[in-house]
Order: C-alpha cells, then sequence, then structure tokens
C-alpha cells in the first residue's frame, strides 16, 4: 500500500479562490490605465457631439429657410456682405434644396437676419459650454497615463525597449483643442 506524499494536491475549491483571485485582475495596471484614459476621452468627445449637435438644430433650421427663399449659393451675395456657404459644412446641416423662385428681398433680409442671431446665439452657448465643461479629471487621467504608463508596462514587460513600442504620450485636452475639433460657426453680415 503506498503512503500518502506530504505534498497534497490543492483542491477545487481552493483552485476555485485562485482564479477568482486572479480574475480580478485580470489586465496589467498600464492597460487598465490605458483603458480608463480611452473611455474617458471618447466620452469627452461624444458628449461634446451630443451638446453641439442640439445646439445647431435652429442654424440648420435657419439655413433651410434661406435654401428654401433663395434659387442658389450665388444668391447669399446680393444680402450677405460674402458668401455663406461654410456653414453648411460648419453646422453639419444637410445639403440645401434651393427654391425654383427667390423669395422677396424683405423676406431674405428677414431671414438672414435670424440667421444670424442663430450663429451669434449658437456661438454664444457653446462657448459657455466649453467653458464649464469639466476637463481637469480628464487631464489628470492623461497626466497619470504619460507619467505613469510606461513604468507599468516595463515592470510587466522586462523590458523598456518594449515598452516604448508604440507608446504615444497624450496631450492635455484644452479649451483651444477642443475649438479646434468643434469650431464656432462664422456668423455672415449683412451687405450695407
Amino acid at each position: 500500500m503506498d503512503e500518502p506524499d506530504d505534498e497534497a494536491i490543492p483542491t477545487t475549491s481552493g483552485n476555485a479562490e485562485i482564479n477568482q483571485l486572479i480574475g480580478l485582475f485580470d489586465l496589467p495596471a498600464f492597460a487598465r490605465r490605458g483603458q480608463d484614459l480611452e473611455y474617458s476621452i471618447k466620452r469627452t468627445h461624444e458628449r461634446c457631439q451630443r451638446e453641439r449637435n442640439a445646439m445647431l438644430d435652429m442654424v440648420r433650421v435657419r439655413l433651410r429657410q434661406w435654401a428654401s427663399a433663395v434659387t442658389g449659393p450665388e444668391s447669399s451675395t446680393a444680402v450677405f456682405a460674402s458668401p455663406i456657404e461654410s456653414l453648411w459644412p460648419l453646422s453639419g446641416a444637410e445639403n440645401p434644396v434651393w427654391a425654383r423662385h427667390p423669395a422677396p428681398p424683405r423676406r431674405q433680409r428677414t431671414i438672414a437676419l435670424d440667421l444670424i442671431s442663430s450663429a451669434v446665439r449658437f456661438n454664444r452657448r457653446w462657448s459657455r459650454f466649453l467653458d464649464e465643461l469639466g476637463v481637469d479629471h480628464l487631464n489628470h487621467l492623461i497626466d497619470q497615463y504619460n507619467r505613469y504608463y510606461l513604468l507599468e508596462k516595463e515592470c510587466c514587460l522586462g523590458s523598456s525597449r518594449l515598452a516604448a513600442r508604440f507608446f504615444i504620450p497624450q496631450t492635455p485636452i484644452t479649451r483651444d483643442t477642443l475649438i479646434g475639433e468643434y469650431p464656432l460657426l462664422t456668423v455672415p453680415e449683412l451687405k450695407a
């Protein structure tokens, strides 16, 4: 008869506890840090896009009104000091459907004034939104990422050369970088 070995085989309940403990730490710290930062940046951009789209609704309505009152893009020179074609892509408006017959000049001028007011109101509201948007937490995450990502990855991989491969430091998010991605509208001016 064989005698039992001093080294006992771990029981299944012990394995389950170890597997559960390992499952809590399924990703290395550098990967979790990168995912957290990526998620936070994505959420910030989604919020900016959602808010900006909502604020642009009235500008888009005014652009549709303008298109329904004139026969083409060249008609803007009769009322505006400069062309307004850049407003369509800036506001994310659909391509204009021009009228077959122009509206009376007085009606065109009224629509133009409403369009100018909507653009000014959008710029004011969008500027206020960006001023109040809290990006301090996001910039803190970016700072922590830039500071510790390589160190954590090097500890995990055991090689500074491998850790530095494909690493791109993130730049802080500022009001100016957000304005670059989500610009203010150019406000048209009436012809004198």
